[in-house]
């Protein structure tokens, strides 16, 4: 079974961070219904243009494809970036490169800041990740997490950074949509290179409802997909384990630029 868009192309999920193997998990298989819509949002996603107007996947990318080939300074940038429209897998990254000192120098209480921040929404790898940061802090390094804790989490705590999200989704939805308003239903639109739905002359075709439906571009309705790909994707998985960030191989990311964070 091929791994979903935002695994392979965006850098997202295990990957995003390495898997290793965990003999022990004990994982329920994901339900099929929730496998339908993950991969929907998914190929949603992989229409061009659309992954570059989701400004914390678009700099996630960036960032992945940025630390694939050693460029670890522009990987913490991108990830810093992607981090501030409130991306989970891109602030754990984060705390790894910290906490390891991954282009940047050695902070072991920002790295904890960081992985509190990625486990918020409660995705277990993450809320592991937290209580193993916090067990290898000194006494001194958790006052410190805690006096960086409040600089951080102003700018990049949910709700501030889901705000900023939704502005960025709702002015790109306008842009899209454009003059496809009451004939959305009739839209389609072709892409090769997808597994399913193909039509008679061998490309994918995708109606404009699938394309603009609200977890695409609204945000709350986006974050509890992105949500659900994870528990799908890597919750569900029963043979992984998120570990240390890794290289891996990807491909390079588009050329279109998406919206810069507002400050």
């Amino acid at each position: 079974m091929c791994q979903g868009f935002v695994v392979r192309v965006a850098g997202g999920l295990g990957l995003l961070l390495g898997v290793l193997h965990a003999a022990s998990a004990q994982v329920a298989p994901p339900d099929p219904k929730q496998l339908q819509e993950v991969q929907r949002f998914e190929d949603a996603l992989s229409v061009p243009g659309v992954l570059e107007d989701h400004p914390d996947l678009f700099y996630r990318q960036l960032a992945v494809d940025a630390y694939h080939h050693g460029d670890m300074g522009r990987a913490l940038k991108m990830f810093l970036r992607a981090a501030s429209y409130a991306d989970k897998p891109s602030q754990a990254a984060l705390a790894s490169m910290y906490r390891d000192g991954v282009g940047v120098a050695v902070d072991r209480p920002r790295g904890y800041v960081w992985i509190d921040l990625a486990a918020s929404r409660g995705y277990a790898e993450f809320v592991g990740q937290r209580e193993y940061y916090w067990a290898q802090l000194s006494e001194a390094e958790r006052a410190q997490a805690q006096r960086v804790g409040e600089e951080i989490l102003a700018k990049y705590d949910d709700k501030v950074a889901l705000q900023r999200l939704g502005a960025a989704l709702d002015r790109a939805r306008m842009n899209v949509t454009g003059s496809h308003v009451g004939a959305i239903g009739n839209l389609k639109i072709k892409r090769p290179g997808i597994n399913h739905a193909y039509d008679t002359s061998g490309e994918f075709v995708m109606s404009g409802n699938d394309l603009y439906r609200d977890s695409v571009w609204k945000v709350d309705q986006y974050t509890q997909m992105k949500d659900l790909e994870w528990k799908v994707r890597v919750e569900s998985n029963p043979s992984v384990h998120v570990g240390d960030l890794q290289t891996v191989g990807l491909p390079a990311p588009a050329s279109s630029s998406a919206p810069a964070p507002q400050k």
